[in-house]
C-alpha cells in the first residue's frame, strides 16, 4: 500500500477504512435556524406593514376639510397644517384645486400627498 493510498483511505473512500459521506451537522443545524429566524422576522415586519397600511388616512371624526371656505381652526385639525400655514392658505383663497397648494412657501408635492385626504376645494367641510 502507499502513501497515496493511505491518504485515500483516511479521508473516507468507498471500499472500507473511515466511512462514507458526513454532513456538517453544526453547521446545517445554524443554517437552519437562521432560515427560522429570518422567515419568522419577515412575518412579523409584514404584519406591521400590513396594519399600518389599513390604518392610513383619516380617521373617524376626522374633518375633511374644505380649503375655500374652512375657518383657521378647521385647518389647523388637518396634519401638517399649523397656524402659519393655514393663514396662507386663507391669505391665497381661492384655489382650484388641493394642487394649487404647492404655490405655498415649504410646500411640496409629498406634502400635499399627506393632506389631500383631508382637503377639499369643493362643498362643505365635512366630518369623517
Amino acid at each position: 500500500m502507499g502513501l497515496m493510498d493511505r491518504d485515500y483511505m483516511r479521508r473516507g473512500g468507498s471500499s472500507g477504512g473511515g466511512g462514507g459521506y458526513r454532513p456538517n451537522l453544526p453547521r446545517i443545524l445554524a443554517i437552519v435556524a437562521t432560515a427560522i429566524a429570518v422567515a419568522s422576522a419577515g412575518l412579523w415586519l409584514f404584519r406591521d406593514a400590513r396594519s399600518l397600511v389599513q390604518d392610513f388616512g383619516p380617521a373617524e371624526g376626522s374633518l375633511r376639510v374644505n380649503i375655500n371656505s374652512a375657518t383657521q381652526d378647521e385647518l389647523e385639525s388637518v396634519p401638517g397644517i399649523g397656524p402659519t400655514r393655514a393663514a396662507q392658505i386663507i391669505a391665497g383663497r381661492p384655489w382650484g384645486s388641493v394642487d394649487e397648494l404647492e404655490k405655498l412657501n415649504g410646500v411640496g408635492p409629498r406634502q400635499v400627498e399627506e393632506m389631500r385626504l383631508f382637503l377639499t376645494t369643493e362643498g362643505e367641510t365635512e366630518k369623517r
